[in-house]
């Protein structure tokens, strides 16, 4: 590599250089129980997708709880249909 940055482990093995592609965030959202949030990310556009979804409080023990549906349509990210409160990670690369 002419430029750019390389860090090694003790033992002098390269553990990251910046020629490497790494998931960035681009995104964290709310969405409550049965809610329906939608976010539009121009910079997604021709990028790998990622999403993650986490439950805010604990999934109750007297009824049956359901995660959202997300989906990811071009540059849009939409979450509906939940019955608990959970947070909305996206990350690209």
């Amino acid at each position: 590599m002419s430029h750019g940055l390389e860090i090694y482990h003790t033992n002098g093995a390269l553990a990251f250089s910046s020629s490497d592609v790494t998931w960035n965030q681009v995104e964290f959202f709310y969405v409550g129980p049965s809610g329906n949030e939608s976010r539009n990310l121009p910079v997604l556009a021709g990028r790998q997708v990622l999403t993650v979804q986490m439950f805010i409080n604990p999934p109750p023990n007297d009824r049956k709880a359901t995660a959202h549906t997300v989906t990811v349509s071009g540059t849009t990210v939409s979450a509906s249909g939940g019955s608990e409160a959970a947070y909305i990670l996206v990350l690209m690369k």
